[in-house]
């Protein structure tokens, strides 16, 4: 390595490093430390502690041997092998800044007295006014005199130690003896009989699983419990309920003397789970791997070296320590597979947690689809399904300009692919429900069936005695009703002929009073007209009388009469009749033609009416017109006769009105006696139907009594057959799963060809068709990790991929290594584990092997993701 990529990757001054070491290279080092059995110690060189054996302080070369790698740092620690210094002895051996004389060495025991404590709590000893030990004390307050400590580490400056032996043990002793005599509820007889048995007691490392009070004695942060008559003091950790929640307790130190027996332990576990319990989870889980086939590796021929660490080994015989085979393949251990399959889900959820965007690879058959499901159903995630391209990745810039091309095609894609899934699940969250509710339904049928079966058990002649009772009271109760039906029928067809009887008689009444009225009418006409006779009688016996008297009459025509106003008409005329009167007049005078000739004839002027002389103050002259003249002299013997017919049929019209009007009196009386009919009628039904109501609640109360007791015979019947109803979850989503593929996938389907047509409906055919074959072609490579342009290369750098098929994805392998990528991969018994940041032993060629650990890689992060935007929207709201 030259002085520039050495220097290119050194941390100096707080600065960064990015460089990274791999097993095999060659780097200076400078040993600034060191530990116990000549341990040398480079801390700043990396950003990682670098471990080199028999090495001195100073600069040196070595070679990488050993990188132990974690969750969160590139390498946590590396083992170095010394191949020679870069300085002579002599060189070494000056007072130089590198050089290093310290008054003690790694694994030296000194009994000191610790005066002074740092800010962090540890405690300081000064060798001399140039070189210190910090000495660790955690939570004691209490500096401890005369302790013992051990040097672990050792510098320029200053070294590092621990506290060993009874000194540190007689200062949490010195510490914690008040608290001691305040417990009181300690039996000292208990105590002594107690410190001569060995079995029962508190020793250094022994472990046991108790619940801490709620009400416990606690001094500091200490809780003081009295186990195996001994007194322990065990630190309380956060998160622990007390009262509540179950803890695995290690003894760490026992002290023991004259006055007191007590130990200090420590909270290592929270809620731990028993060893059968936890055979049992992890014998599950071993069966779900079997019956997905995660076991079968690949072929005897193709086994890497780097993977028989994780397959069966036979354990006797003579294949002892020989790879177990099956079927001619390799078998995995799945107890290492679950092992590392439960490292890779924390550390995975960890990255979720910290947003983390996830890469899934996969172009194998039986990975293709599973990948790209799984990049759908997790958020902000990218997948390549088809073929890994050279420079995917390391090529970015052009990546991105073929992606730009499809980009619209892939939006409406998108938009057509999310409408399709929200109905899809819309439908299934549906059938769920529907299937959740029978299960639940059947599941209450069958707790009622066991519970009835249980009481008809105990109590058959109670139940049989009480059904007995409750037929004979329906029976009773039956007739009774029957009884009031029939009286209510014949009530109601009573009712029924009496309103027929009332619309017979009120038509009938209808047609007489019609008639009446007719009559009536009639009747009328009648005496109009026996009153004008007798008006034109009076008239023409009048001027009979004037032609016998000693009056003069004169007659003027009828139309010179007529033509005279009202004004003009003297004392002495005779005015014309009413219009009605006329009529009668020319009617009767038209049969004398001769009459009427004349009068037409007639034709004197208005201005020969004189005024006539009056004699001695008296009018004797009359003047009317030649009309009323001859009907006084011819129609008297015919108004005569007519006034007699008029009277003799008014007498017959007022007979028929009276028989008339007594047959509508007759009609009212048995109307009215219909009427009180009807109201008693219905007054005995309203009576029936209170009585009806006030039996219809007992029935009601039987019946039902009747028809629980006949419901419970017949689920006792079908109880037999209910018992397999209650399907469990995994079944009822099964079965969706199937209602979904068979029925509503194939109605779901859209032509992914007509979003094509849109975009090349201008262009000609030919060129819509090299177009069209260009677009498939890039949307096939590229449709995956389309979205992941919006994202910068430093975020596209921090993605996490998810590989399965190591032998296939190299290419995707090797560029992920090469930007850094943290890598997840389903390693076979064919591929190379060192490749990888974290694998999972198992069958990469399996569909089901695959989707089992890509559904657990789902659950976890989209979990995380909850978490993760949950704790976002607290942070913005507070």
């Amino acid at each position: 390595m030259t002085a520039k990529q050495l220097t290119k990757g050194n941390t100096r001054n707080g600065e960064i490093r990015k460089k990274k070491l791999s097993v095999g290279d060659i780097c200076d080092l400078k040993i600034t430390a060191l530990a116990p059995n000549n341990i040398g110690i480079d801390e700043f060189s990396y950003p990682f502690a670098i471990f080199v054996p028999n090495a001195k302080q100073g600069n040196i070369k070595a070679k990488i041997v050993k990188k132990a790698v974690t969750a969160f740092k590139d390498s946590s620690y590396a083992v170095a092998q010394l191949i020679s210094t870069s300085q002579d002895a002599s060189n070494l051996t000056k007072p130089d800044s590198e050089a290093i004389s310290a008054p003690v060495k790694p694994g030296d025991v000194l009994t000191v007295n610790i005066t002074k404590k740092t800010q962090k709590g540890a405690g300081i000893v000064e060798l001399s006014p140039d070189y210190k030990i910090i000495v660790p004390l955690g939570q004691e307050e209490v500096l401890p005199k005369n302790a013992k400590i051990t040097i672990t580490r050792v510098k320029s400056n200053y070294a590092f130690s621990m506290l060993t032996g009874r000194g540190s043990e007689a200062s949490i002793s010195d510490k914690i003896e008040n608290s001691l005599r305040e417990f009181s509820s300690i039996d000292k007889d208990k105590k002594d009989e107690s410190s001569k048995r060995n079995l029962n007691k508190l020793m250094y490392g022994c472990k046991f699983t108790t619940i801490i009070p709620e009400n416990v004695k606690k001094y500091n942060n200490y809780a003081i419990l009295k186990v195996r008559d001994q007194i322990l003091f065990v630190r309380l950790e956060k998160g622990v309920m007390l009262g509540r929640d179950k803890v695995r307790i290690k003894v760490r130190r026992d002290i023991g003397n004259s006055s007191f027996n007590c130990a200090i332990g420590k909270i290592i576990q929270i809620n731990p789970v028993s060893k059968n319990k936890k055979a049992t989870l992890v014998m599950n889980s071993i069966r779900e791997m079997l019956a997905h086939g995660m076991h079968f590796g690949e072929k005897t021929v193709k086994c890497h070296a780097r993977m028989k660490q994780y397959i069966w080994l036979h354990k006797q015989g003579q294949n002892k320590n020989r790879p177990f085979v099956k079927k001619g393949q390799h078998v995995i251990n799945l107890l290492k597979t679950r092992r590392c399959l439960n490292k890779a889900l924390s550390t995975l959820t960890k990255y979720a947690l910290k947003g983390r965007t996830f890469l899934f690879i996969g172009t194998k058959k039986p990975a293709a689809g599973l990948v790209a499901r799984a990049s759908f159903f997790t958020k902000n995630s990218f997948y390549v399904n088809t073929r890994w391209l050279g420079g995917m990745l390391t090529n970015w810039k052009t990546i991105c300009k073929s992606i730009s091309k499809i980009r619209p095609i892939l939006k409406e894609k998108q938009k057509v692919v999310r409408d399709i899934l929200e109905r899809r699940q819309t439908i299934k969250a549906r059938f769920i429900k529907r299937a959740l509710l029978l299960k639940n339904k059947s599941k209450l049928i069958l707790t009622k069936g066991r519970q009835i079966f249980k009481v008809f058990k105990n109590n058959t002649n109670d139940i049989v005695s009480r059904a007995q009772k409750f037929a004979e009271k329906r029976n009773i109760l039956m007739t009774k009703g029957m009884i009031y039906i029939q009286k209510r029928q014949k009530l109601i067809q009573k009712r029924r002929e009496l309103i027929d009887q009332t619309l017979f008689v009120k038509e009938k009444g209808l047609q007489i009073s019609s008639r009446y009225q007719m009559l009536f009418n009639q009747l009328a006409a009648y005496t109009q007209k026996l009153r004008e006779y007798k008006y034109l009688l009076m008239l023409s016996s009048e001027m009979k009388g004037l032609q016998k008297t000693n009056v003069s009459l004169y007659t003027v025509p009828y139309n010179t009469l007529k033509n005279i106003p009202e004004n003009n008409i003297k004392p002495w005329i005779v005015p014309n009749p009413p219009k009605e009167i006329l009529n009668r007049v020319a009617l009767a005078t038209v049969r004398s033609r001769e009459a009427d000739s004349r009068l037409t004839n007639e034709g004197t002027d208005t201005s020969r009416l004189r005024t006539p002389k009056a004699t001695s103050g008296n009018i004797n002259i009359v003047v009317c017109s030649s009309l009323l003249l001859r009907f006084a002299r011819q129609l008297n013997s015919y108004i005569k006769s007519v006034i007699e017919t008029l009277i003799s049929s008014i007498q017959s019209i007022q007979t028929q009105c009276n028989d008339a009007l007594s047959q509508l009196k007759t009609i009212e009386t048995t109307l009215q006696n219909y009427d009180f009919l009807k109201n008693q009628y219905v007054s005995e039904l309203q009576q029936l139907k209170t009585k009806a109501i006030g039996e219809r609640q007992v029935i009601q109360i039987v019946k039902r009594q009747f028809k629980a007791l006949d419901a419970q015979k017949k689920l006792i019947k079908f109880l037999p057959r209910l018992r397999y109803l209650p399907t469990p979850q995994t079944k009822i989503s099964e079965i969706v799963q199937i209602l979904l593929s068979k029925i509503v996938d194939p109605k779901l389907k859209f032509p992914i060809d007509s979003i094509y047509d849109k975009n090349l409906s201008s262009s000609t055919k030919k060129l819509a068709a090299a177009r069209k074959k260009k677009w498939q072609r890039l949307e096939k490579y590229f449709g995956g990790i389309a979205n992941m342009t919006k994202l910068s290369q430093t975020k596209i750098s921090k993605n996490v991929a998810i590989i399965i098929g190591q032998k296939e994805e190299m290419n995707a392998v090797r560029e992920c290594n090469k930007l850094g990528l943290k890598t997840f991969t389903i390693v076979d018994t064919n591929c190379d584990p060192t490749l990888s940041d974290h694998i999972i032993p198992a069958n990469d060629d399996s569909r089901n092997s695959i989707k089992y650990i890509l559904t657990k890689f789902i659950t976890r992060i989209r979990l995380a993701q909850k978490i993760r935007s949950r704790f976002q929207k607290y942070k913005k709201s507070n």
